[in-house]
């Protein structure tokens, strides 16, 4: 502002309206978008404008203001179009959010499967997840009681996210996982995903200096998830290791005895994929980045030879 450079104050209006989503509180949120909206597009360029708007309109639909989010949108692209720019490729997310939020899960899952598709390099095998586009094609899939595909693509969705490093998505998923799991009677995991979440928001909450901020992140969070029950008895027992699941633990021991990811698979009549999962899952709940960490840390738990 000192200097009166326009489009450094529309970045510096869309971080913060981003982080203000982020953080649950879309009033905040709204007062950035709205003062960096106020430059005018002819001032800031096309692509701040429309990652303001963008925002602006996530902001509406966490206060369930549809028709207000839907104006935002509109202002970019409008509904159905096929997005030409980054820019409007986010844009396109956020209409599926808002299907999903008007009660269109099947509308939102089109959205969701045309930008997965569309992405650069989603051809490729190598190709990395998407999260937040996945999150939204389980959470339509869940919508439309497609039940086993909407574990799939949460699970995707919750890999991405921790390879990501984006904790902020990552509790997200985890809720919506749990849902998943919930409907599918894997009560076990559902209650570990959203214990989970918890864990994430308390951690999340401890960074945030403003107590007011903090209160509320913390109360509208943790009341989206439902009500924690007493721990279990396999659940006490993996609270012992890390939060790990006797099936993690499994694979934690097969890594510690120098298995390769086919091996493991073959081992305990699993999928590769759902074994990459297994380890991205351990990876982040020891916080740790190598095979040779988890394999110490088996050794010193005690957990070499654990029952298959």
């Amino acid at each position: 502002m000192g200097i009166a450079h326009h489009v450094w104050m529309a970045a510096s209006y869309y971080a913060l309206t981003h982080i203000y989503v982020l953080l649950l509180a879309p009033d905040l949120a709204l007062q950035q978008a709205e003062a960096g909206l106020a430059l005018g597009r002819e001032r800031v360029s096309t692509w701040w404008f429309n990652c303001l708007a963008t925002y602006a309109a996530l902001a509406h639909i966490q206060r369930q203001e549809l028709v207000q989010a839907e104006a935002f949108l509109a202002t970019i692209m409008p509904r159905g179009q096929q997005p030409d720019s980054l820019a409007e490729r986010r844009a396109a997310w956020v209409w599926g959010e808002l299907a999903l939020m008007q009660g269109q899960p099947s509308l939102a899952l089109e959205h969701a499967e045309h930008l997965l598709a569309s992405a650069p390099g989603a051809n490729e095998v190598r190709s990395q997840p998407i999260p937040a586009l996945l999150k939204l094609k389980g959470e339509a899939l869940l919508a439309l009681s497609r039940l086993n595909e909407a574990r799939t693509a949460l699970e995707d969705a919750k890999r991405g996210a921790n390879e990501r490093n984006d904790p902020s998505l990552v509790w997200r998923v985890q809720r919506s996982l749990g849902q998943a799991y919930h409907l599918l009677k894997h009560e076990e995991q559902a209650q570990g995903e959203w214990a989970a979440a918890r864990k994430l928001i308390e951690q999340l909450a401890a960074t945030i200096e403003n107590a007011d901020v903090r209160e509320h992140f913390s109360h509208t969070a943790l009341s989206s998830l439902p009500k924690e029950k007493p721990l279990l008895a396999r659940r006490a027992t993996a609270s012992q290791f890390g939060g790990l699941t006797e099936r993690e633990r499994q694979v934690a021991s097969l890594i510690a005895q120098g298995r390769s990811n086919r091996e493991i698979a073959e081992t305990l009549v699993i999928s590769y994929r759902t074994v990459e999962t297994h380890i991205a899952n351990i990876m982040y709940k020891l916080s740790y980045t190598s095979r040779s960490q988890v394999a110490a840390w088996v050794v010193e738990k005690g957990l070499m030879n654990p029952p298959m």
